[in-house]
């Protein structure tokens, strides 16, 4: 495919080199918007509960079923979070995405792509009244992580089941991971994004040394007083891989170990603060010196800014999520949606967007073309960056690496997400 970014000069950052114009955000990062938080409905008005949804308006749909030989549409709705797929600037200044742009001058089909996901819940909740309703959501295809909303989609038939028969890049280049998930077995119905962990990262001029352990984010020799930043929503899955427990086999008494590890964390005072999002603010901003924290917004500043930062898989093992696209039932564009999708798993697609986003790519031939790249890049501080990126090992886990990493605890009434609450929540409130 042709490369139409800009040559970079001496003049210019990475930074700008790439498209940025302003300071990362984190691929989770939370905006404020309007609409309706999931985390205010009941499982059960969300889940299987709710029924089958019978008819779709999508071309050549009925119920979850469809026609994927049908001829696309010339337009595809996509929905994503900010700052998570390549972005470039073109020799006029304009901004662009070269794959996207790639995709619609081989197919003569427009994308009209939007960042409008900040979080599951909140993008899950604006798209409930359509989905309970039977009608088009908007978009043909949506990107959610695994987990609470997934498992909700799916359960309720309010995505399109995919045709295993038409998907040849998806089936030549995925990931082991990516294929044959535990969320959505034989990929029925989703195809990933890309993918990450959550694990430790620190600042090395912060520390005292080396953080290697769940347990050294406890000890203020090692990490300070009042320096060490948790994440709600993924403590306590992190904590119980690193007491020996699957989350997903846990239950009530697994989850009260959990909490009070926690307290004792909490007792030890080296907690800043309990985030929902935002915590690579502060660990850019030399607030923290240690913090649970997602791996692409720690390599992206090791990698692309120079920052003196380490992310690292706790010894006794972090958390894997993956981000995955899906078709909702009723789509207008069902199959150029799917045609997208397979497309992404074209190796030098995909290496557009890992390159930018420095997250797991869900394609391992990826990591060859981007080692390639660095090797003809003739600006050196991007040919380290490219090197670096295709030498990490926390996008290209071996087996090893990926023996350590579990996915977190999945509810499917009300009593257990109600249980888990009352045990965690208040450890982040007090």
């Amino acid at each position: 495919m042709t490369d139409d970014r800009i040559e970079p000069t001496p003049e210019m950052s990475r930074a700008l080199m790439r498209g940025m114009t302003q300071r990362r955000l984190s691929r989770r990062q939370l905006i404020k918007v309007g609409g309706v938080s999931v985390g205010a409905l009941s499982l059960s008005s969300i889940l299987a509960a709710c029924g089958k949804t019978e008819t779709g308006s999508g071309t050549g749909t009925t119920g979850s079923t469809v026609d994927f030989s049908a001829t696309p549409g010339t337009e595809i709705n996509f929905a994503n979070w900010p700052l998570y797929i390549d972005k470039a600037t073109n020799a006029d200044g304009d901004r662009y995405s070269p794959s996207l742009d790639g995709f619609t001058k081989a197919n003569d089909i427009t994308v009209n792509y939007e960042t409008v996901i900040n979080a599951n819940d909140s993008f899950f909740g604006k798209l409930l009244p359509q989905l309970e309703a039977g009608q088009d959501t908007g978009w043909d295809i949506i990107v959610i992580t695994n987990g609470r909303e997934l498992t909700a989609l799916i359960q309720n038939q309010w995505v399109t089941e995919l045709d295993p028969s038409m998907r040849p890049n998806f089936d030549a280049n995925a990931a082991p991971f990516a294929k044959d998930p535990v969320y959505d077995p034989g990929n029925k119905y989703s195809m990933a994004w890309q993918s990450g962990t959550t694990g430790i990262g620190y600042d090395t001029t912060k520390v005292s040394g080396p953080i290697t352990t769940m347990d050294d984010l406890m000890n203020p020799d090692l990490v300070g007083m009042a320096s060490v930043g948790m994440l709600k929503a993924d403590m306590p899955d992190l904590v119980m891989i690193n007491l020996g427990i699957t989350p997903a086999d846990s239950g009530p008494e697994e989850w009260k170990e959990a909490a009070a590890w926690i307290q004792k964390l909490k007792d030890s005072g080296t907690v800043r603060t309990f985030y929902d999002q935002g915590y690579i603010d502060d660990l850019v901003a030399g607030n923290l010196s240690a913090t649970m924290a997602w791996s692409g917004d720690v390599l992206y500043y090791k990698i692309w800014e120079g920052y003196p930062f380490e992310f690292v898989i706790p010894e006794g093992g972090a958390l894997l999520w993956i981000d995955n696209m899906l078709i909702p039932v009723g789509a207008k564009n069902p199959q150029g949606a799917y045609k997208l999708m397979d497309y992404y798993y074209d190796p030098e697609v995909a290496q557009d967007v890992t390159e930018w986003v420095a997250y797991m790519s869900p394609v391992p031939a990826v990591q060859d073309l981007i080692a390639d790249h660095a090797e003809e890049e003739k600006d050196p501080d991007t040919a380290d960056a490219l090197a670096a990126m295709a030498e990490s090992p926390f996008l290209w886990p071996d087996d090893a690496m990926l023996s350590q990493l579990k996915f977190g605890r999945e509810f499917t009434t009300d009593d257990e997400r109600e249980e888990w609450d009352s045990i965690f929540i208040p450890l982040t409130e007090s």
